[in-house]
């Protein structure tokens, strides 16, 4: 699995666990962090749309906080 998908237009289909974050509401139906990514973030307490750095044109996450990149 990949820790993101950020070069490709949609997260890969075979993501397990981005694909039960997505559906628990974790992050957004067009997120593109890896599913292992987002499982980890969201273990540790975390929203892991508050420290990605995709383009949210894309994700459509919410805004990242200033100073924090994956």
């Amino acid at each position: 699995m990949k820790t993101h998908y950020f070069d490709q237009e949609t997260a890969d289909p075979d993501d397990h666990q981005l694909n039960m974050a997505k559906m628990q509401g974790y992050v957004p139906p067009t997120c593109l962090l890896g599913g292992m990514t987002v499982m980890g973030i969201i273990n540790e307490g975390n929203n892991p749309c508050t420290g990605c750095a995709c383009d949210r044109d894309k994700c459509h996450g919410i805004p990242p906080e200033p100073n924090i990149l994956l």
